[in-house]
């Protein structure tokens, strides 16, 4: 019995316990492809690049980061001008509601795309909601066939970055519709993940 309480104190505190330099994500809104900095003012900077979607006049990139102040040097350091920065607090996908991952690659035909959802708060969502959400657009997928293909969704306090391949923006249309998510911009993008 002592064992078991004493791992369980343990256990607790542990979960408690802050962790030094734990890092977050955030996406930034750039009006032009995003350049990467040297080796170097990243390590400076203690920031890593996760995912460039590029798109000429509006791209995005997903960063890790200890926090917003560390995204806001690399980018003075490297003369950058963000848009917007938004903080990530969580991640979503089909398999959150159960459904199948998307492919490593998009399919034939199919176009990636960043949706943006105006969804106050939506981050802060409690899981059994986050999931809901997820089966709603898996549920849309299924009726829509392979038309389109749901990669991740990045979600903030703000709303959503959601990535998604698709044959058209219409089809993505067609799918907020069924699955009732509300689409503010669509923009077609170059997807790299490092």
């Amino acid at each position: 019995m002592f064992k078991f309480h004493s791992f369980r104190v343990a256990l607790i505190a542990t979960l408690f316990t802050p962790v030094a330099g734990l890092a977050g994500q955030f996406v930034v809104e750039l009006e032009a492809p995003f350049k990467t900095p040297s080796e170097a003012m990243l390590q400076e900077a203690g920031v890593s690049v996760d995912e460039t979607l590029s798109a000429g006049p509006d791209s995005y990139v997903v960063l890790t980061a200890n926090d917003e102040g560390a995204v806001r040097e690399l980018f003075q350091a490297a003369a950058i001008t963000p848009e917007k920065i938004s903080e990530v607090l969580f991640i979503n996908s089909p398999t959150v509601g159960g459904g199948k991952p998307a492919g490593t690659e998009p399919r034939d035909g199919h176009q990636v795309y960043v949706i943006e959802r105006p969804i106050p708060g939506v981050g802060f969502f409690g899981l059994e909601k986050k999931e809901k959400i997820s089966k709603g657009s898996n549920a849309a997928i299924a009726k829509l066939g392979d038309v389109i293909e749901w990669d991740h969704s990045y979600l903030t306090g703000e709303g959503t970055y959601c990535i998604y391949r698709a044959d058209n923006p219409d089809t993505l249309r067609e799918h907020g519709a069924l699955a009732g998510a509300p689409i503010g911009k669509i923009t077609p993008v170059s997807q790299v993940a490092n």
